[in-house]
């Protein structure tokens, strides 16, 4: 596979409903699909969709280098892993074209091979994965509202997003969901980053009431988890702090967090992402794999990251029901607050 030729296009998804956080409302997503074609005529196909708030490059950024791309890889498909590493090493400052070039590459070496994803990469997959509902900045009155549709679907873990200027808000929102739901259904909080660790431990402790499974992102920097971790006995989880292989392993090797959070677009792809999962289990952190709002084109790849997790727990990938529509069909749609793997 010496030639390849490259095309891409872009995209954009209108969600029906914006989805508010701490860093901002997110609206519509933008990305390119990347097509990689060979000379035997196999195509393979990649997404890759910015997120600059969390992360990865911007979309100009992505646009700019995919335009001067030059494909000139030979590829060993033997041994396609340490030589598609090698090659893609030059984009780790662009998560998102590299999550993109990894993807489009496996797909077109699947296609060469005749032979799938979990099998060019010897992964055993889980049947069902479970994921969990995530709840944007509504008023308390509305996110129970939608909670309680969550729970009727068969969502039997919910994640509210936490940090408004106003805390009294993020209490009594997961206070007035928590009454509702009962305690079967597990409640995640995220803040994006938004709390100091004396805020994180004291809005932690108003939380506690509630049998929160984990705070995601309370805090930023490795020191500001591991002074909170000393604080507070609530579960923490690591998410934007985490963007490639080396953070993951500061984070983890300094026991500060109990969770950890991984999405495969900001990371670079499917690659390093199984990477840090395997160690993180060794460590007895649990790995929640989650979407960031890519196409279903992307979002392939977080699927098959989350069926290669050896725990049962939920992860977030229902995201498919915030878009009015997409490119793909979803080869993976979520029912009963689970995902069937095939």
């Amino acid at each position: 596979m010496n030639k390849l030729e490259l095309k891409y296009h872009p995209y954009e998804l209108k969600l029906s409903v914006p989805f508010e956080t701490s860093k901002g409302k997110i609206s519509t997503r933008k990305g390119f699909i990347i097509s990689l074609e060979s000379s035997s005529g196999n195509v393979g196909i990649g997404d890759v969709c910015p997120l600059p708030e969390f992360g990865s490059e911007t979309y100009e950024e992505a646009e700019k280098r995919i335009s001067n791309l030059k494909i000139e890889m030979k590829v060993e498909i033997e041994d396609f892993k340490n030589s598609l590493i090698y090659f893609l090493s030059d984009y780790n400052a662009y998560p998102s074209l590299k999550h993109g070039l990894e993807q489009a590459f496996t797909n077109l070496i699947c296609n060469e091979k005749k032979t799938s994803l979990s099998q060019l990469l010897n992964l055993k997959l889980k049947r069902e994965i479970k994921v969990n509902a995530a709840i944007g900045f509504l008023n308390p009155e509305e996110a129970t509202s939608r909670a309680l549709q969550f729970v009727n679907e068969g969502f039997k873990t919910i994640k509210v997003k936490t940090g408004r200027n106003n805390f009294d808000e993020d209490l009594r929102s997961v206070e007035s969901i928590r009454k509702a739901v009962g305690y079967e259904i597990k409640l995640r909080i995220d803040s994006n980053g938004k709390w100091s660790v004396a805020e994180a431990d004291k809005y932690l402790n108003q939380f506690k009431e509630f049998s929160i499974e984990y705070a995601e992102q309370p805090v930023n920097s490795l020191d500001e988890f591991k002074d909170l971790k000393s604080r507070t006995n609530v579960s923490l989880a690591a998410d934007e702090s985490i963007r490639d292989f080396d953070s993951a392993k500061k984070f983890i090797s300094a026991k500060s967090i109990d969770f950890i959070i991984l999405k495969p677009m900001m990371l670079g792809g499917l690659i390093p992402t199984l990477e840090i999962i395997e160690l993180a289990e060794k460590n007895n952190i649990a790995p929640v794999v989650t979407s960031s709002f890519e196409s279903a084109v992307g979002r392939t790849n977080t699927v098959i990251a989350a069926s290669v997790v050896k725990s049962d727990i939920a992860h977030g990938l229902a995201v498919i029901q915030y878009f009015e529509d997409d490119i793909a069909e979803d080869k993976y749609p979520v029912v009963n607050g689970s995902i069937k793997v095939y």
